[in-house]
């Protein structure tokens, strides 16, 4: 079925305006395939990261994403800028699409959301996803800076494979986590893996939570750099000074999805 025909019927696209999209959609894609153009963006080092999950039904995920194409992402670029990345499960949580947008502020994300919630475009999306999407959840999150690794070159932006790993910190620990996290653990992840896509501490949504994404060319290249980072003697340092610290601890690998290849 023809995605635009899916909405026919609930919302009329006025005469003019699909092609207006596509123009500005093709003037996005034309920064995004340029890996270097799109670091200087410096998405992800804005303060404010929403996590965002879709959860769709089974089988619909070809469908779901020229939605995306087609309705959801001109609207969300027009407002947002385009975003830090899309993903999907590799490992973990099956049937979703986690998506990463940046922010200045709680104030420019309330003001960007509003007026995304009055862009034609997205209540077309929301029409045409009735039925293919099952669940949305997201949360809000400031990013974590750790001193030097902001000026390192952002190559977790590109990488198809992601660590996507969520902490649930016990009561009134974060502080020491981060500390600990800043004396021991990053200098190691860095020697071996590269700097994050990013750390962050959650704010609105499951409060006591850190979410950390590392990235790495394949599934191969995150075991060899694992096991690398793993027999490094500095390693244990941070095992030791960070035990008691956690509560629970979940990873998943997710999978790069190139939204603008062919839009």
């Amino acid at each position: 079925m023809n995605v635009a025909q899916r909405g026919e019927g609930s919302l009329a696209v006025p005469s003019g305006f699909r092609a207006a999209r596509q123009a500005f959609a093709e003037q996005i894609e034309s920064v995004w395939s340029n890996a270097e153009s799109r670091r200087e963006l410096y998405m992800w080092q804005k303060p404010v990261v929403e996590i965002r999950v879709e959860e769709y039904e089974r089988g619909t995920l070809p469908e779901l994403t020229a939605l995306y194409k087609e309705f959801a992402l001109p609207a969300m670029l027009r407002h947002c800028g385009a975003p830090i990345n899309f993903y999907v499960p590799n490992v973990g949580r099956i049937n979703c699409v986690t998506q990463l947008w940046a922010y200045e502020s709680l104030s420019d994300y309330d003001r960007k959301q509003a007026a995304i919630a009055d862009d034609l475009s997205w209540q077309q999306y929301l029409r045409a996803a009735d039925g293919i999407v099952r669940y949305r959840e997201n949360r809000l999150t400031r990013r974590i800076s750790f001193p030097g690794i902001d000026q390192l070159p952002n190559v977790a932006t590109t990488k198809r494979v992601v660590d996507f790993r969520t902490y649930l910190i016990h009561f009134n620990k974060m502080p020491r986590f981060i500390e600990t996290t800043e004396q021991h653990a990053m200098k190691v992840m860095v020697r071996h893996i590269g700097p994050p896509l990013g750390y962050y501490m959650t704010t609105v949504g499951n409060l006591q939570q850190i979410t950390h994404v590392w990235g790495f060319d394949s599934m191969g290249d995150m075991e060899t750099r694992r096991l690398a980072r793993n027999a490094d003697p500095e390693w244990k340092n941070y095992l030791d000074a960070s035990h008691g610290i956690y509560e629970r601890q979940e990873t998943q690998v997710l999978l790069r999805m190139n939204l603008f290849d062919g839009a």
